[in-house]
């Protein structure tokens, strides 16, 4: 009687995607969408410099110690890669406006680019090796957290600090050059450090960057380990404890996860983002847009606001904020909309309490109700969309919006790309310089990451 065949460990093919990955492999879309990804993240990391999560971290900076290796965005600091890694992770979170993928129900670029900008400007490395880091990072946060979502969401896991941790882990290994024992081993660490709760967005505002930080970091630091000897379990990923059956409470599909692997990437399927809040909220937020640019629509006419979306976005972002909470504002779709209808704008400098406690915003919010249909939910997460009504004493008005902006099937323009990335930079940093930036990006596989880095430092503005 032939023995079925016992299919190797899945990080042992994941590892042969990172060690057999090379630049002249991608496709020039990869290529492509890679440098908007690397554009996008480090204008919301400039922005998020600011925030008040940012801010603390960098208050521990003594404390953290260790070399000068890397560069500290938006500052005239040089800190060790780890410390660097972690930095600017927190402050490319801090404002809610980087990239995600709707399959996999979280944001790779945040854990993804840090990681990739900090090694390979420590280790003096060429724009296309960043590049093909960057490749590697994305496609196993997209293939691992499309695997194990919506489970790992539902069950109240952060799939970015989670799963980011994997993302990290690929990036670190494929700019260190690891071997593939190594390369098997610093998956495994990565697994072991994987963490993140969504009761952040709920209380204690801070811990949702500070934890997106620790998986960018933590990815590096395994990779860093496994260059030392360190292995980890052989069955991370699909081992009776393994992190599918502890964060997602089911099997999954290692052959999705697999198929094309090194032949078709995801990449080009991640949103960009124009509002600084939770993605569940922009289709809505894109609806009422379109409907207050009618002239007849005016504030003091509103009775009420209907919003009928999918059950994750009622179930994350369907209740009413706090006024006191900035982060608890990004994920709640009635002081969103209120935001947006009272101010005319939904960037960050809108989400602060004192615009959230605005008492024309708390008006609005307190009209807006929000409920599910099982229909949006069946064809959840391709259609994340929403109908807004708008109702007066005389007038319905309605707008349906199935794809929001920066959606693939919407997506925002290089050019429009280009105006969210100067906006977000030049929070600290001349018109000149930033147009350094924007064109050295969008050549750097010609480049050297260094000549990006160098600008990233000092700010221009106090």
């Amino acid at each position: 009687m032939e023995q079925p065949i016992t299919p190797v460990p899945l990080r042992r093919e994941l590892a042969h995607f990172i060690h057999d990955l090379s630049f002249a492999s991608l496709p020039d879309t990869v290529i492509h969408h890679a440098k908007r990804c690397l554009l996008d993240l480090i204008g919301v990391g400039i922005a998020g410099s600011r925030q008040r999560a940012a801010v603390m971290v960098r208050r521990l900076l003594p404390a953290m110690g260790g070399g000068e290796e890397a560069t500290l965005w938006g500052s005239d600091a040089k800190v060790s890669v780890l410390t660097a890694v972690f930095m600017n992770a927190v402050q490319g979170h801090a404002i809610d406006m980087d990239d995600g993928h709707r399959y996999a129900n979280g944001h790779p670029g945040v854990v993804v680019i840090p990681a990739a900008v900090a090694l390979a400007e420590k280790a003096d490395l060429t724009g296309r090796e960043l590049i093909s880091a960057i490749a590697a990072g994305y496609e196993f946060f997209i293939r691992l957290g499309s695997a194990v979502n919506p489970n790992l969401l539902l069950r109240g896991f952060h799939t970015t600090a989670t799963i980011g941790c994997f993302s990290s882990g690929a990036v670190a290994a494929t700019l260190l050059d690891l071997s593939l024992p190594q390369i098997e081993n610093a998956l495994s660490l990565s697994g072991l450090q994987s963490a993140g709760l969504l009761e952040v967005l709920h209380s204690g505002e801070s811990g949702k960057s500070f934890q997106v930080g620790k998986a960018a970091q933590s990815g590096v630091l395994a990779a860093l380990l496994a260059q030392q000897g360190a292995d980890g379990p052989e069955g991370v990923f699909e081992g009776e404890k393994g992190f599918f059956k502890a964060f997602a409470a089911t099997p999954c599909d290692r052959y999705a996860i697999c198929r094309g692997l090194g032949e078709h990437y995801h990449l080009p399927g991640v949103y960009i983002k124009a509002h600084a809040a939770c993605r569940h909220i922009h289709s809505a937020l894109d609806a009422v847009a379109e409907l207050a640019a009618d002239p007849s629509l005016s504030l003091e006419k509103i009775d009420s606001i209907d919003i009928e979306t999918y059950s994750i976005a009622k179930s994350l972002t369907g209740h009413m904020a706090t006024a006191e909470s900035e982060l608890g504002a990004k994920f709640s779709t009635p002081i969103a909309v209120g935001l947006l209808l009272v101010f005319g704008r939904s960037d960050a400098s809108v989400y602060r309490t004192q615009f959230v406690s605005d008492p024309r915003v708390q008006s609005i919010a307190k009209r807006v109700s929000v409920h599910a249909r099982p229909e949006r939910d069946e064809v959840y997460p391709e259609k994340r969309g929403a109908q807004v009504t708008i109702r007066t004493d005389t007038h319905a008005y309605t707008r349906e919006v199935t794809y929001s902006k920066g959606e693939p099937e919407n997506p925002i323009s290089d050019e429009e790309l280009a105006e969210k990335f100067e906006k977000n930079a030049s929070a600290l940093y001349a018109a000149d310089r930033i147009g350094r930036m924007r064109d050295i990006i969008f050549d750097i596989e010609n480049r050297n990451v260094r000549e990006l880095t160098a600008l990233l430092g000092k700010p221009d503005r106090p």
